[in-house]
């Protein structure tokens, strides 16, 4: 089955990496600040597990000082199945010079990030509000301290960037979390002179009105910048909170997809009345989603988990055009009869038993107690129950969005 896949969405993202970070003293004196650990894991390798979960699957990683040390850690171009290449700068050529020194390696559309930075936000969401018009759009996010560190904006009603230094303009709490989503026309902006995005570039396009910004998680425990020694520190507990997500479970035919019986071509599917809204709202409320579907149609010889696999790539890819995503689907293929002995094997993964909750479990860390599973069957009621999931039964003639939206409020 041939699927026919959009080119716009967000697939690159370019990670600058080549400050020498002094201001870490003695930490960075062998070792590049991205790759600093903290918990015994490359601070880089979160970011760049981040991006992956949100569709990323080309990454640049613009290298100076000890660029060698990358190239140990990323010694294969696949990484976790995404293309990675280090591209050493034999001079510091600061961000924007970085970016223009790649000019022939960037996608029409791609995603800057520092890589020393965190920000836990929904990356697609913010790929999605960049206008045609637009040669970018900066994530901004608040912060209580150290807001010196950074530069200082605020937006004006059309969502368009300003710096917060223009006279009679009060200060902003809004800072630039460095994730920006650039058109590849930014090119013709840059130039190895002037070569701070931050300094020299955001402003001149501020000045001709057209970057956007977008304000993120009004919260500063969803940021973190580990180029300076108190930040490096609380690294450790901030990881351990922000991968820590709440999950939706959510059953595939009836909730996703309108329930016609064994749905595995595209041309069958039929998406349920508001999901989509659903969805993006889990995304952008900071929540994990998980599929967890019996797919009996599998063992009784209906279709292929090739083609089950097909099904479910595209439609995480008809989510991503619409600024959303599904972070893993788990299916159950276990059928009594079948003619495949390995079909007939594994019936704790079939609902309502919670073998597809426990293989999530092994490999994603969820805040279990404020998790819950969302169904249309019996079947996921006693799996959420088994679970210890709260459990959320939705009939065909339910508005989904406004249930679920409403359970979550009433959680909260």
């Amino acid at each position: 089955m041939t699927i026919k896949m959009n080119n716009n969405k967000l697939k690159q993202a370019v990670i600058l990496c080549g400050g020498y970070g002094s201001r870490l003293g003695l930490l960075t004196t062998k070792t590049p600040k991205p790759l600093l650990k903290i918990n015994n894991i490359p601070f880089l390798i979160y970011l760049i597990n981040n991006l992956i979960r949100y569709g990323i699957s080309d990454i640049l990683l613009l290298c100076h000082y000890r660029h060698r040390e990358f190239s140990k850690v990323f010694k294969k171009n696949n990484f976790l199945g995404v293309r990675i290449r280090c591209i050493y700068e034999k001079k510091l050529l600061g961000s924007g010079g970085a970016i223009l020194n790649i000019k022939d390696k960037l996608n029409k559309r791609f995603l800057v990030c520092n890589g020393d930075t965190y920000f836990d936000f929904n990356i697609l969401d913010l790929f999605s509000s960049l206008k045609k018009k637009s040669i970018g759009i900066v994530a901004l996010t608040k912060i209580k301290q150290d807001k010196k560190r950074y530069n200082q904006f605020y937006l004006n009603k059309e969502n368009k960037l300003l710096l917060s230094s223009h006279k009679n303009r009060k200060k902003s709490p809004l800072i630039n979390t460095g994730f920006i989503v650039f058109n590849k026309d930014i090119i013709n902006f840059l130039n190895y002179s002037e070569s701070s995005l931050e300094n020299n570039i955001i402003p001149k396009l501020i000045k001709l009105g057209n970057i956007q910004g977008k304000v993120y998680c009004k919260s500063h425990h969803k940021f973190i910048d580990i180029g300076v020694k108190k930040d490096f520190v609380r690294a450790n507990n901030f990881f351990s909170n922000v991968l820590c997500k709440k999950a939706v479970f959510l059953d595939r035919d009836g909730i996703i997809n309108i329930d016609k019986g064994y749905v595995y071509k595209i041309k069958d599917f039929v998406w349920r009345k508001r999901i989509v809204d659903l969805i993006k709202y889990l995304n952008d409320n900071n929540y994990y989603i998980f599929v967890v579907t019996n797919q009996s149609g599998i063992g009784r010889g209906y279709y292929s988990e090739r083609q089950l696999n097909k099904l479910h790539q595209w439609i995480n890819s008809e989510l991503m055009l619409k600024g959303c995503h599904i972070d893993s689907f788990q299916y159950a293929p276990y059928f009594k009869n079948s003619i495949y002995k390995k079909y007939t094997l594994n019936k704790k993964f079939r609902k309502p038993n919670i073998g597809m909750y426990l293989e999530i479990k092994k490999k994603w860390d969820f805040d279990k107690n404020n998790s819950f599973m969302i169904g249309d069957k019996n079947s996921d009621f006693l799996f959420a129950n088994k679970a210890n999931l709260k459990g959320l039964l939705i009939n065909s003639n339910m508005d989904i969005f406004s249930k679920v939206k409403s359970f979550v409020n009433d959680k909260a």
